[in-house]
């Protein structure tokens, strides 16, 4: 009786070779085979990964070439803000000082917006008359039509810093900054209460209370007991923080102060008192950190002889003479 044994089944061999069975005849797929694809699949997807890695670069550039941008709009703003209306941007250095100190006490939505808007709020005044201006810098009592062109210079001022790359949440802030929590203000019509945006709210808080402070024999306290007269104009939980917390003067820093002569200045060098002329007339207030056009415009002066023999400047030593307008931590 013959041995019967075992067939092989249909694409199957004994020889460690596959097969493919195409419907016709089967195609054996060898082991070297099945190494070129598997090569091949690995070279593509090197390609395909390399191509990633290439995009991601390109878009790593081009969010830093952004941020730049952002930072060099918001030095040249703040430059002709310090340089044409050194008064107004006293108040707006001050209010972004307080800023910084009730954002520790709440929670913010993106901090560093709110941080630019209580620098930039008044470039719409640059646009604004000399004497108008300057009365409201000192906080004479305006009349109906002149308080009105001080609220609406806040138009002017969200269309110019609109302008810069990612600055929408700024330019709301500041356009929305003398609105009052009750929708008295101006825009006349608009959102009210909490559908104004947070950093509004805050602003209009500080920006009244740094208005209502200036001026000889004036105090944050009588300052606070005059907002609390309007107090529908404000959001009740802010005002009751920034009434805690900045009833309590901070001690002014004394560490890195130095006197230096003008022509000496750095940027990054923040002044701790006004800068005036030999006329009295006020170049730059206490609280500004020179930047490159600032340190320049002080050399000039001092080479004109209109500037005092020495200044006295806050210097960080520890870190770069160059300034940072905006807070790192938040920014992307």
């Amino acid at each position: 009786m013959p041995l019967l044994l075992p067939m092989p089944r249909l694409g199957e061999t004994d020889m460690g070779v596959a097969s493919i069975d195409n419907g016709a005849s089967a195609i054996p797929v060898t082991v070297n085979m099945a190494l070129a694809r598997l090569k091949h699949e690995q070279a593509a997807r090197k390609v395909a990964e390399q191509f990633a890695e290439s995009k991601n670069r390109e878009l790593s550039i081009a969010l830093k070439a952004q941020e730049q941008l952002l930072r060099g709009g918001v030095k040249l703003m703040t430059d002709i803000l310090a340089t044409a209306r050194p008064e107004v941007f006293q108040k707006a250095a001050k209010v972004q000082r307080w800023t910084r100190q009730i954002s520790r006490h709440m929670t913010i939505d993106k901090a560093w917006e709110l941080d630019l808007a209580a620098l930039l709020y008044p470039m719409g005044v640059i646009s604004l008359p000399d004497d108008l201006a300057a009365k409201y810098a000192a906080d004479i009592a305006l009349d109906e039509e002149e308080a009105l062109r001080i609220e609406e210079s806040a138009l002017v001022a969200s269309r110019l810093i609109a302008n810069i790359p990612r600055m929408d949440g700024v330019a709301r802030a500041v356009f929305y900054a003398r609105k009052g929590y009750d929708g008295s203000g101006w825009p006349i019509d608009g959102p009210s209460g909490n559908e104004l945006p947070q950093a509004a709210r805050i602003l209009k808080v500080l920006i009244d209370l740094a208005d209502a402070a200036t001026g000889a024999s004036r105090t944050r306290d009588d300052a606070f007991r005059k907002l609390a007269q309007s107090h529908a104009r404000y959001d009740p939980e802010i005002f009751a923080v920034a009434r805690t917390v900045l009833m309590v003067i901070e001690p002014t820093p004394s560490e890195g102060m130095v006197s230096i002569r003008p022509m000496l200045a750095r940027t990054g060098d923040v002044l701790v008192k006004d800068l005036t002329d030999q006329d009295g007339r006020l170049l730059l207030s206490a609280g500004t950190e020179l930047t490159e056009l600032s340190a320049h415009r002080l050399l000039s002066l001092a080479q004109s002889h209109a500037l005092p023999a020495s200044i006295l400047v806050l210097r960080n030593t520890k870190s770069s003479n160059v300034s940072e307008d905006l807070p790192s931590e938040e920014l992307f």
